[in-house]
């Protein structure tokens, strides 16, 4: 069965085995869980032991997989960050909003807010139906209607998009400024001391500014704002101590909890605790950073008696950016890195627990962040208003084992340049092999025809072989189906208003 027709049979499904919504209920009478979605930064599908991995212990990430459900055919939606970013808060493939940052490449500091604020996203219905909704770490989705001044209120932003409490990174750990936020507001800035920055290169020259921030060499460059500088070896513990905090105030109360640790972003640095644990390299040491913040999470939720009640869905932003670290292979057995069309740059960990209503296992589902909106949205009760999240398939009756829930058959994917590629079944199918490695494939000639890659990803994970010569029939199949998802505005069958009031 197609995934249209699959959608539209969930759509008929009774919300009879959800809960029912009420903004006022409270913690004691609603028996909707609470949410935490925990999108890790540059972790590769082979980063945990859970996966496969041998010389990085992770105790925290394989608890997690070992009281969960565990996917071993997961994939952002993009191969960079900011793309994946935006889908898995407005459920819409990244391709379909032509935005610098969204449909290519990706966003730096200087970007606008690339949400509309009118524009229908997760955090907005869950805030909608009575949840407290909270984003803590990395945003990389701009603030304002033009280049934000951060000596101002950075408005429009997180708080204007769904969540009632920001607190995080602007863009990248590597990226001007080098300032956290909270709400609107840049932390501990001195108005004598203003920020100034811009990623035009000749701007900086004659602006006499410098791309040395916070102790080191960054992307941009920038002058002012010392007193709001954050510390790169501090960095993981003050977003971990938030996210901790954010769930502590929420105790008594259903809340949605955005956890984007920037861990294992590049500049790779990882806190004093963790220099060197690995034996492996400073990357390896950051994601055993990200394994203890991980447990301190979850610790947190055992202590306050909420583990249980509490939706986690664990994921990556897109693929590893190393193929190897003496030894440990951060992407498995499959080729590529971040921004490349390879599957390494999309396929990600991905396990969802919710111990009292998901059986532990391990699915062989095809599953993308691009399906976290519909998941959480539905386990909130929420029926989505026409429209809206228009690409995210709703995992929710899978994951509860209900008999014929809908699978997902394929999924677009967005390279690190824009170029798109398709996953269907086994198959991988990459329009143009000239354009397959990202941001470094080279310019093609004017008038130079396509090379296309096709690839049964079960059979050969690393893509060695290219069977496209071999399966014409699948080849323009594929080819339709990306036709029809970049021709038409959704990829989920549209709904009428929704069955409760927003």
């Amino acid at each position: 069965m197609h995934l249209h027709s699959r959608l539209a049979a969930l759509l008929c499904l009774p919300l009879a085995s959800l809960w029912p919504v009420s903004a006022a209920a409270n913690a004691t009478t609603d028996s909707r869980p609470n949410i935490i979605v925990i999108l890790a930064d540059d972790i590769g599908w082979g980063d945990a032991g859970c996966y496969g991995a041998t010389k990085v212990n992770t105790p925290n990430i394989d608890r997690l997989a070992r009281e969960g459900r565990r996917f071993v055919n997961g994939h952002a939606s993009a191969a960079v960050c900011t793309p994946t970013r935006y889908s898995m808060l407005t459920g819409q493939y990244g391709f379909r909003r032509d935005v610098v940052g969204v449909n290519r490449s990706v966003s730096n500091g200087a970007a606008p807010l690339t949400i509309p604020t009118d524009m229908v996203t997760a955090p907005g219905l869950l805030q909608k139906a009575g949840y407290h909704t909270g984003l803590v770490g990395k945003w990389h989705l701009g603030f304002g209607l033009t280049k934000p001044d951060y000596n101002k209120p950075l408005n429009p932003g997180p708080l204007e998009v769904g969540f009632d409490e920001f607190f995080g990174i602007p863009a990248t750990n590597d990226r001007i400024p080098t300032v956290l936020v909270r709400d609107h507001e840049v932390v501990g800035l001195d108005p004598a001391d203003p920020i100034a920055y811009t990623y035009d290169k000749k701007e900086a020259e004659a602006l006499g500014l410098s791309s040395w921030a916070a102790g080191r060499n960054r992307i941009g460059w920038a002058k002012g704002g010392k007193a709001a500088w954050w510390d790169d070896t501090k960095l993981a513990d003050i977003i971990t101590r938030e996210a901790v905090q954010f769930i502590e105030r929420g105790k008594d109360r259903k809340f949605f909890l955005y956890y984007a640790p920037h861990n294992v972003h590049a500049p790779k640095i990882p806190g004093p605790r963790f220099a060197g644990a690995s034996g492996l390299g400073a990357r390896a040491d950051m994601l055993l950073e990200f394994d203890d913040a991980l447990g301190q999470l979850l610790q947190t939720l055992d202590r306050l008696q909420l583990a249980d009640d509490t939706l986690i869905i664990y994921s990556s932003d897109n693929g590893a950016y190393e193929t190897d670290e003496n030894g440990h292979r951060p992407g498995g057995p499959f080729r590529g890195i971040k921004s490349t069309s390879w599957e390494g740059g999309t396929r990600v960990p991905f396990i969802v627990r919710w111990p009292a209503r998901i059986s532990p296992g391990v699915s062989e589902d095809l599953v993308s962040t691009l399906d976290i909106p519909a998941t959480i949205t539905a386990a909130a009760s929420v029926a989505l208003p026409e429209n809206a999240l228009p690409d995210s398939l709703n995992l929710l009756p899978a994951l509860l084992g209900e008999n014929g829930a809908p699978r997902r058959e394929d999924l677009i994917l967005q390279c690190g340049s824009g170029h798109l590629s398709v996953r269907s079944g086994p198959w991988k199918y990459i329009p143009d092999l000239d354009l397959v490695e990202g941001w470094k494939s080279r310019k093609k000639a004017p008038g130079a025809p396509a090379r296309p890659g096709l690839f049964n990803v079960a059979a050969d994970p690393g893509e060695t072989k290219n069977l496209a010569s071999e399966n014409p029939a699948e080849i323009q199949r594929l080819a339709e189906l990306l036709s029809r998802a970049k021709s038409t505005p959704a990829t989920r069958p549209q709904t009428s208003a929704p069955a409760v009031a927003l």
